[in-house]
């Protein structure tokens, strides 16, 4: 039975926040960082505005803390506070890490300390987890 559009697949993710990664292709090639967030986009159309757009054709990119950093250049504005004071946000030159898609990344194994791809298994309690593909360990997320 095909899986119907907009559903949620019940299997444990890949990849999740806290989860020490490599990066394999572009201009951070080579580079390790932890996964801060995992951003789902929507595959499809949707239409916005009266007009119909085409939305991401990667279901699942990451962003990794000190890969991928653009400049982001901000104004100096103003604030309104809770209190009506006004506060001065500081302009200048920003640097923002961007997102990766997750196919160009690859997990690391905490405790063979080595590139590795996802392998699933199920404990006795019949609860599916992820392991190491080399070493068999259970990759804990933020260890």
């Amino acid at each position: 039975m095909a899986q119907q559009k907009g559903t949620q697949s019940n299997h444990v993710p890949e990849i999740r926040s806290g989860d020490t990664v490599v990066v394999l292709h572009g201009k951070d090639a080579g580079k390790r960082g932890k996964v801060e967030r995992v951003l789902r986009n929507p595959v499809g159309e949707e239409k916005r505005a009266g007009i119909w757009r085409t939305t991401s054709s990667r279901p699942l990119s990451v962003v990794i803390s000190g890969v991928n950093i653009a400049k982001r250049h901000t104004k100096p504005r103003q604030k309104m506070s809770q209190t009506s004071q006004t506060q001065m946000q500081q302009g200048g030159i920003v640097d923002k890490p961007m997102p990766i898609d997750v196919s160009n990344v690859m997990i690391v194994c905490p405790r063979c300390d080595r590139v590795t791809r996802v392998k699933h298994e199920r404990l006795g309690s019949g609860q599916s987890v992820r392991v190491c593909g080399h070493c068999r360990e259970q990759l804990e997320p933020g260890a």
